[in-house]
């Protein structure tokens, strides 16, 4: 997902980035703070907006046994809602009023975690907790998905908690009812500029 906010970047000093990595990833907070510095860099006259990270449980470890995964479902689930109704430090509602609070749109893919953040979301929806008009869903197939769906896509496609499902491999996409094809969105690209 890197790559992809590094590719489709556009500044603007309005925007917040909220980041989810789970419990322990530290890979994956040094790659956003590295993003973070080429987009500051990139857009120097502060229209690079503003973001922050929020870590939550992940969904099932590998290797995890079926019977534990419920329960640290539920636990990301908790951190979820945490994570999705947490208004922004950096975008406090006394100087930006509550069009920051939450999230309006949520981009992620392959993992389980991905997918209990997007139930979460449209369960926040449902139960009118946040305005419809926010916690919008995009989910892209992993690259490496060619030939068929990932889990976490299938849940999806079966589920339509999506509102926008996309795929990267065109041959894929052509297979799969609903699906929009992206072209390349998360390859390794040159820095924001």
């Amino acid at each position: 997902m890197i790559e992809t906010v590094k590719r489709k970047f556009r500044g603007n000093p309005r925007q917040h980035r909220r980041y989810i990595v789970t419990t322990g990833d530290n890979a994956s907070r040094n790659m956003i703070l590295e993003l973070e510095i080429k987009i500051r860099d990139a857009h120097p006259d502060d229209r690079s907006g503003t973001f922050d990270v929020f870590e939550i449980q992940r969904a099932r470890a590998v290797h995890q046994s079926m019977w534990t995964a419920p329960f640290t479902c539920l636990l990301a689930a908790a951190h979820a809602i945490n994570a999705l109704t947490s208004e922004p430090k950096t975008r406090p509602k006394d100087r930006y009023g509550f069009e920051y609070k939450y999230p309006h749109v949520i981009i992620t893919n392959g993992p389980a975690t991905g997918f209990i953040v997007g139930l979460v979301a449209h369960l926040l929806k449902i139960l009118a907790v946040v305005p419809k008009n926010r916690l919008k869903m995009v989910y892209i197939e992993s690259w490496a998905r060619s030939r068929t769906l990932s889990l976490t896509g299938k849940l999806y496609l079966w589920t339509g908690i999506a509102n926008m499902f996309c795929v990267q491999h065109e041959s894929l996409a052509n297979r799969i009812r609903g699906a929009q094809y992206v072209g390349i969105v998360a390859a390794r690209t040159t820095p924001v500029g």
